[in-house]
């Protein structure tokens, strides 16, 4: 598998984040409906209802490897031991997704001001995508030849559908 396919994948992971958070936010700034957004219950966990959930989208991409108890736990304990960070990153977007769209609905408009917020949430969501690689990486690390082999066939199968859509 090469390094620059399991880039691609995480950059389209993290531009699949961004842009779920982006529209929940965009409609009613910290608002969902009428009720005040959660946003460590929506936003800044794995199990998020709005959000790219990492965890799931494991298992979705693990699924079918049958992996053992004992990769299983591995698994698991990566994905643990990531929670945090994960968490930590989602909350430093959305606040920055606040303070952009602070800055923009503001009357004395700062465009220097916007472009420092910009680069700060583009260096966020940077450092999301490299955190998404590493955790992917251990996690593939976990599995047997076979299975990479396996998943390399269904990454294929997939790849080929979507050039068919394009």
């Amino acid at each position: 598998m090469s390094r620059k396919f399991w880039i691609s994948s995480a950059i389209f992971a993290s531009s699949l984040l961004a842009l779920n958070i982006a529209a929940s936010h965009a409609e009613s700034g910290d608002k969902h409906g009428d009720k005040k957004c959660d946003q460590d219950k929506k936003h800044g966990s794995f199990e998020g209802r709005h959000s790219f959930s990492d965890e799931k989208f494991l298992q979705h991409k693990l699924g079918k490897l049958n992996l053992s108890t004992e990769q299983q736990a591995q698994v698991k304990q990566i994905v643990e031991k990531q929670k945090p960070a994960f968490a930590d990153k989602r909350q430093a977007i959305h606040d920055s997704y606040k303070a952009l769209a602070s800055a923009s609905s503001s009357d004395q408009y700062d465009e220097k001001n916007v472009q420092q917020l910009a680069a700060a949430q583009a260096k966020i969501q940077a450092d999301l995508i490299v955190l998404r690689s590493n955790t992917w990486h251990e996690v593939y690390q976990v599995l047997t030849p076979e299975q990479k082999q396996k998943l390399s066939e269904f990454q294929s199968k997939v790849r080929a559908r979507h050039a068919e859509k394009a």
